[in-house]
């Protein structure tokens, strides 16, 4: 299980003290699970599915999510979805969240509320007709609101999108695990970070009856003697750093919430705002034009300046913009973006493109009064269309002046010459002046003389195994037959009438498929790539790594939109990446320092593709090495280094003096297992292959010893030191570092093992009632119903484990047993409350009985009722 939440104690503190290096953590009245996208699997643009990530309450939580724009993504499509698996105490209390901006506007964009008193098994229960799998809606938080109070004891707990897709940058699960005795810290609302432009109402809410919130605005910690927070909410006209605290006369107070509120002052122009430093602004958008839209982004002009809007844009080319927009700045690869939410401009009035005039000019008219047309629809005549490019941009050209011509279809051909009419609507587009057409109807193409040939292969590259064959196939409109031919036959040959490939060594060879001119069409050629690879001789796997603020990260050979390849967090071992065999496949390259080639596992080359940008393609592109560094070999050369922010993260090529650039290096790769941990926590280890002493890091090994009993009831584990791990062997670990590392680099194991009753797995699974694990704050605990733990884990049955009389010896550790965890019906109960009783060694020998009538009649010995050790006298 993954530990990535934080422990916010919220009543009296409890100290417990694990005898040895580790420390223990603190309990209370409450307990705050806290998630970000970082602490689920999930990746920009994929779901993905997770089952064993543990928060500090020590309830499990599994789900589906991905995670674009940094957050916790979540859509209302079946699996999507966080679910509890284990309770994290007496019940669920509150449901905290922070929206990312990125989440749409439009109704009704929420996070439902779901809750059961037993455990989920999946993401998937939230989509059951069933009330009992799916369990009852409690409520929902709504885009633009923080939190729900959850009444009602709920233990177990299910979140997913009421509808479309959401995007929160942070979740809080708040539970409640005792009696009250601190009264309950201040929400704002809205969360803190949010941005103004005028005055915003801030509110703060007090989950507990009868208590009086205080705040200051002056830096200045509140006290019970601070102003009293307005019932109908603060306003404020300024950038503020508001505190508060909470208070009622009979319990300790509450804790100090903190949130800073910026009024943003709005600017005049988009000139104005291309000149500020990337940020969040206000900006009047009157009179500004949209020049140039698709689907995925737009370009809008005011005056004289523009600027890129990306979003999920829903503007068309020539739509007039009046008013004032709340945006974020941003610079991406030198261009000024403008990034709204979802690409919706609230508060802006827009004037739709037909109630624009359109204009019939020539070129050269258009060209040289561009300030007078820009906000028109325009027809020019006659012009020619020179070239294009994928059907999407080219060029026209009229009585000697030239324009950039740009569609949103394939209205114009690549490779094909024509005079056209065309209507579109004048823009710039990186600083280029050009007629943005919008759809076929807008452009009427005048056919003379030929028809011009059309020639495409089927795929641009192929790859095939020495010996193998392999048929390329290229498709023509023309009545012309096609001919084949290879420019490397000692690499593979090709049959010029068929297209059969047959390939014969080790490289690359490019084919040639042509049609004659004839007397109905033009001619025309296309070519296609193919990689023969040698299957037997391909190089071990190397990692290209590069370092930024102080970590590691490798290049993958996931491509990155504008042509980088994204890059991921890797963890170094004796100078080798630690890494799954997933993970391997991902950033394992195959690469040649005498050819100066990479590769991927299909066979495509890594190549320089100009600026910064670096790609995969079929074609062989060859470095320059030296000093361990790849470079383009010009001379000012680039090289492979890592860029990028927060979860976008990304391999360019950048010059080898830049030293803001860490620069990427071959590192070998190595097998094995990670896991981020808080450092000096206790958990369990258990893994397929032997690790020797020193092909480990981050932890000290231990193995279970014996146990230390009173009055028959394990106390104390006594633990001894191990110097490295047997496969398939259960493990207890005190992590020394925030990640584990482990090289298989030993022999590997057909199953997981028991070891002095510490009990391993692979894949992980449910636990017994009665059996005991690590849980967080570093203790030992028994399980009731509904334990489960992760892969590469293990648990503790302790009447397996030996009982020793003392603890001597060197470098053994000490690790207090605690009470149940997971009992159903036995924490909190008191009276006539019914509880179930458990022998010492975690057996279940009543079910809902009476608290007051639990050990009657049952033999002498020590019980667990109610969460407590119970003497019974014979």
């Amino acid at each position: 299980m993954r530990f990535f939440s934080k422990l916010k104690s919220e009543g009296t503190v409890l100290a417990l003290f694990l005898l040895g290096l580790c420390p223990a953590n603190l309990s209370g009245q409450t307990v705050v699970d806290e998630f970000t996208s970082a602490n689920f699997e999930a990746t920009k643009g994929t779901y993905v599915s997770f089952s064993d990530v543990q928060g500090a309450s020590g309830a499990m939580y599994a789900g589906n999510t991905a995670a674009d724009y940094g957050s916790i993504q979540l859509r209302a499509s079946e699996k999507s979805g966080i679910v509890t698996t284990a309770s994290g105490g007496e019940r669920v209390r509150r449901i905290t969240v922070e929206w990312n901006s990125h989440t749409a506007s439009s109704s009704p964009r929420a996070l439902d509320i779901y809750g059961k008193r037993t455990a989920y098994a999946s993401s998937g229960d939230l989509y059951e007709e069933r009330v009992a799998t799916r369990g009852t809606l409690i409520g929902s938080i709504p885009r633009g609101t923080s939190a729900i109070e959850i009444e009602g004891d709920y233990t177990y707990v299910g979140l997913r999108s009421a509808d479309g897709t959401i995007y929160l940058d942070k979740l809080d699960v708040t539970w409640e695990t005792g009696e009250e005795d601190r009264v309950e810290t201040p929400v704002f609302s809205p969360a803190g970070g949010t941005n103004f432009v005028d005055e915003l109402t801030v509110k703060a809410a007090c989950a507990t009856e009868g208590a009086t919130v205080y705040y200051t605005l002056d830096g200045t910690d509140p006290t019970e003697g601070s102003d009293v927070f307005p019932a109908e909410g603060l306003t404020l006209d300024r950038t503020a750093t508001v505190k508060a605290m909470a208070a009622n006369g009979t319990l300790a107070n509450s804790g100090i919430a903190e949130a800073t509120y910026t009024r943003l002052e709005p600017l005049a122009s988009l000139a104005e705002l291309k000149a500020e430093a990337p940020g969040e602004y206000a900006v009047r958008l009157d009179g500004a034009v949209v020049t140039y839209a698709d689907a995925g982004m737009a370009y809008i002009q005011d005056g004289t300046a523009g600027l890129h809007v990306s979003g999920s844009n829903s503007l068309k080319a020539g739509t007039r913009l009046d008013g004032m927009v709340l945006a974020r700045l941003e610079l991406r690869d030198g261009l000024h973006v403008l990034a709204v939410d979802g690409g919706e401009f609230s508060g802006v009035e827009v004037t739709e493109p037909a109630a624009l005039p359109v204009q019939t000019l020539t070129l050269a008219e258009l060209a040289g009064n561009f300030a007078r047309y820009e906000s028109m629809m325009v027809r020019v005549e006659g012009a020619t269309v020179t070239s294009a490019f994928n059907g999407r941009n080219g060029e026209i050209e009229q009585e000697g002046t030239a324009m950039a011509l740009r569609a949103a279809d394939d209205s114009i051909q690549a490779d094909v010459q024509a005079v056209v009419d065309v209507t579109g609507y004048p823009g710039l587009y990186h600083e280029t002046l050009q007629l943005n057409v919008l759809t076929q109807d807008a452009i009427t193409v005048v056919k003379a003389g030929k028809r011009a040939a059309s020639l495409s292969f089927d795929q641009t590259s192929y790859q095939v195994n020495v010996g193998g064959t392999a048929t390329v196939k290229a498709t023509t409109n023309s009545t012309a037959a096609v001919t084949y031919a290879s420019d490397n036959p000692e690499v593979a040959t090709v049959d010029a009438a068929t297209g059969e490939v047959a390939a014969l060594a080790a490289g690359s060879a490019t084919i040639t498929a042509s049609v004659p001119e004839n007397e109905e069409y033009t001619g025309a050629s296309a070519s296609c790539v193919v990689t023969v690879v040698d299957a037997g001789a391909q190089p071990a796997h190397v990692a290209f790594v590069a370092e930024k603020k102080g970590a590691f990260y490798a290049m993958t050979a996931t491509p990155r939109n504008n042509n980088k390849l994204r890059a991921q967090k890797v963890f170094l071992l004796d100078g080798a990446v630690v890494a799954t065999p997933a993970d391997i496949s991902r950033m394992g390259w195959h690469a040649n320092p005498d050819r100066g080639v990479i590769q991927n596992a299909e066979g495509d080359y890594v190549a320089y593709d100009g600026g910064t940008d670096i790609v995969l393609r079929a074609q062989t592109y060859k470095w320059t090495v030296a000093d361990g560094l790849w470079t383009n070999g010009e001379s000012r050369p680039r090289a492979l280094g890592v860029n990028g922010s927060g979860d976008d993260l990304y391999m360019g090529a950048y010059y080898v003096e830049d030293a803001s650039y860490g620069k990427a290096r071959a590192v070998p790769v190595t097998e094995g297992y990670t896991r981020q941990v808080a450092a000096g926590s206790y958990g369990t280890l258990c893994l397929p292959c032997a690790v020797a002493a020193g092909d480990f890091a981050g932890m000290e090994l231990f193995a279970i010893e014996g146990k230390l009993t009173e009055g028959g009831m394990p106390t104390t584990l006594v633990l001894a030191p191990a110097a490295e791990l047997e496969a398939g062997v259960p493990y207890i670990f005190c992590a020394t570092d925030s990640v584990l590392l482990a090289a298989y680099k030993g022999e590997s194991a057909d199953g997981a093992g028991e070891a002095n009753g510490l009990v391993g797995t692979f894949s992980g699974q449910p636990v017994e009632a009665g059996m005991y694990m690590i849980s967080s704050g570093n203790k030992v605990q028994l399980c009731g119903e509904g334990c489960s733990i992760g892969a590469n884990r293990a648990y503790i049955d302790m009447d397996k484990v030996p009982e020793v009389k003392a603890a001597a010896g060197a470098g053994r550790r000490l690790i207090p047993t605690g009470g149940a965890t997971g009992m159903r019906g036995v924490a909190g109960g008191t009276g006539n409350r019914p509880v179930d009783v458990y022998t010492a060694g975690g057996v279940k020998v009543r079910a809902q009985v009476r608290a007051d009538r639990a050990t009657e009649g049952l033999r002498g010995g020590l019980y667990v009722v109610n969460g407590k050790k119970v003497v019974v006298k014979e």
